[in-house]
């Protein structure tokens, strides 16, 4: 294994240089038949493509929000658009960070892929949906459940796959929205193609001096929820040769924010973000593995840079400190499928990733550094058993080198079936384990680290159907058990603490289903969960017992159209204090509803939106109350060369 370790690590790079040399041998040359169809490979963004049509999905549920349903709702980033989808919970609270769930597993237990690549704070081994425009997205794909061993270790909740666009021909699409309180969002993309050669670009300008909240019935302006955000994504393509691609990609992230202090139950602290700043850079190909497979690889290098100043008071005037984060993760991963035959094919991956992290506490203090290195192997064998049975099963091997203390090695296996009577219909059964190793914060941050803690295990039990005919339906009955869970608890000054609390049990079912009727088009769905802490026979925090969602449409008419989105949760509660008995919190149940209605002037599309209808007074974290009503208004346009 050391071997192994020192090997991938210094040759992250050397993935794509074989890829190169495949390139040079097994493809057909372009540059004698410049007239010929460019037909790009299978979509390199997406490490596990996930067929249309329901046999050939995984061996779990697959929720999906579609380009389409993100122009239309017009979300600013996907913090505002992800609670809208069945088993998906989002929450905002102590850092002002939109936090999600899947299935009563919180983000630490997930993994987001932007384009295939990793996107999660290194020290926390989480991630802020704020932080990711919805400019220039394809596509959202959330696998829950029993997903893929390809995807590497801390999947235990699923896997968030966020596609960006692809430039398949020349567009430009802009645009823009404005509120009260100097909120302003100005965005725009576009691509271009020639030869071969694709590039696309995205840019996404966003900034508001803070809102309003719901206090009691009076709206009142929540102090420090002002901000400032842009973003910035350029993707370049080359075709050297027929079914060869290769991909380069930069993003740039900055922002700086305020952090509305806690109005109740927390002590209130008041934090801003100097600055918030992630860039990224990947280097990628798609190559053929000889006359019957394919192989994906990609190298990445993501810096997060962040200053966290604390003031006095809330005038924000005199600076008791400012904590600096400088973190960056660098990595690599090989995913590769061959068919040793018509009924059986062969998936495998490599994934390696080196974090390190420097923080420093205050201005002329010592800086601290910590390292993570993991790496983890996975093989999957498709099967068919027959042209309606298919049996699917593999195993991953992942390992997390430590700081120090002993490091961890976990054998994750996973097997399913499906069984698909008709190409519009599947069903499936799937047993799966997962682990998800501590993050360096909960081992050894000064104020709450917990050293001793060790690994979690999870093992899901899934079974679900997929029908996809003229109109859309799937469920699921779940069964997840978690060992040795990481808790984290909510001290009164407003720390959190770590500790394993034994064992957890989710259990739950859910159900999507979509359909278009003339100009009505409908997309419901509903979760129902329990979520339980086994040792103290106490609900799990912040997990609403149900959850049910709506969008609608209504349109085109006379060029008008009108979009409905919302949902309702069930109550929750939430833990606060450092050890048992803690202060239970209860949080309400609450209904959002919004609307939005457009109007077509040629390419032009005007728009009128209000969030929060209802002007419901609501909180999803204790002390942290949400948006009152929000009216926008604003202008889209999409421009194409097909």
């Amino acid at each position: 294994m050391r071997s192994i370790q020192i090997y991938l690590k210094k040759n992250y790079f050397v993935f794509l240089t074989v890829l190169l040399f495949f390139s040079a041998l097994g493809g057909e040359d372009k540059t004698d038949d410049k007239k010929k169809e460019k037909k790009p490979p299978k979509i390199i963004e997406e490490i596990v493509v996930t067929a249309k049509t329901p046999e050939q999905q995984p061996i779990s549920t697959v929720s999906k929000i579609d380009k389409k349903k993100l122009v239309n709702i017009t979300p600013r980033d996907l913090g505002d658009v992800m609670g809208y989808v069945s088993g998906i919970y989002v929450s905002e609270g102590q850092k002002n960070e939109s936090n999600i769930q899947i299935r009563g597993l919180s983000s630490n237990r997930l993994t987001l892929l932007y384009d295939g690549i990793p996107i999660y704070e290194p020290y926390f081994n989480s991630f802020d949906l704020n932080t990711l425009t919805t400019s220039g997205i394809e596509a959202v794909k959330v696998i829950k459940g029993a997903n893929s061993v390809l995807y590497g270790p801390n999947t235990m909740g699923g896997v968030i796959n966020v596609v960006s666009m692809r430039p398949t021909y020349p567009s430009l699409f802009l645009n823009t929205q404005v509120s009260g309180e100097s909120t302003f969002l100005l965005s725009g993309s576009g691509s271009y193609s020639w030869d071969q050669f694709d590039m696309f670009v995205s840019i996404n300008l966003d900034q508001s001096d803070g809102y309003y909240w719901n206090n009691d019935g009076e709206r009142t302006m929540r102090r420090g929820s002002d901000y400032k955000k842009q973003n910035y994504i350029g993707k370049f393509y080359y075709y050297p040769a027929e079914k060869i691609e290769i991909m380069a990609q930069i993003l740039f992230y900055t922002a700086e924010y305020g952090i509305p202090a806690a109005t109740e139950y927390l002590k209130s602290r008041y934090w801003r973000f100097d600055d918030w700043d992630r860039y990224q850079f990947s280097l990628g190909a798609t190559v053929p593995l000889g006359t019957k497979g394919s192989l994906k690889a990609r190298a990445y290098y993501v810096k997060h840079y962040n200053v966290l100043d604390a003031y006095e008071s809330e005038d924000y005037t005199e600076l008791q400190w400012a904590s600096t984060y400088d973190n960056h993760s660098f990595g690599a991963f090989v995913l590769g499928d061959y068919s040793l035959s018509e009924k059986n094919t062969l998936k495998f991956s490599i994934n390696a990733k080196n974090d390190q992290v420097k923080i420093q506490d205050d201005i002329d203090l010592e800086w601290e550094e910590f390292q993570h290195e993991t790496y983890s192997v996975g093989l999957e064998d498709h099967i068919s058993i027959s042209g309606k049975w298919k049996l699917i099963g593999g195993a991953s091997l992942d390992y997390l080198k430590k700081q120090d203390g002993e490091n961890k090695t976990r054998l994750n296996p996973i097997i399913g079936i499906k069984f698909a009577p008709r190409e519009w219909i599947d069903f499936h059964l799937s047993l799966s384990q997962k682990s998800r190793f501590p993050s360096m914060k909960s081992l050894y941050s000064t104020s709450s680290g917990n050293p001793d803690l060790i690994d979690e295990t999870g093992r899901n039990i899934e079974l679900g159907f997929t029908i996809d005919r003229d109109f859309f339906l799937n469920g699921a009955v779940f069964f997840n058990r978690i060992e040795d869970m990481i808790q984290s608890y909510r001290g009164l000054e407003g720390f959190k603490y770590y500790e394993n609390v034994g064992k957890a049990e989710i259990y739950g079912l859910e159900f999507e289903a979509n359909k278009r009727i003339g100009i009505f088009y409908f997309n419901v769905g509903y979760t129902y969960l329990e979520a339980r802490d086994m040792d103290q026979d106490q609900p799990l925090d912040y997990v609403p017992r149900s959850q049910f969602n709506l969008m609608l449409q209504i349109g085109d008419f006379k060029g008008f159209s009108l979009f409905l989105w919302g949902l309702s949760a069930s109550s929750s509660q939430a833990k606060l204090g450092k050890k048992p008995p803690f202060d239970i919190v209860n949080i309400p149940g609450y209904t959002l509803v919004n609307a939005s209605i457009e109007k077509k002037l040629g390419p032009v599309v005007l728009f009128f939106k209000i969030e929060n209808i209802l002007d419901e007074s609501y909180f999803t974290e204790p002390g942290f109350p949400m948006k009152a009503r929000t009216v926008s208004f604003g202008f889209k346009t999409l421009l194409e060369d097909k």
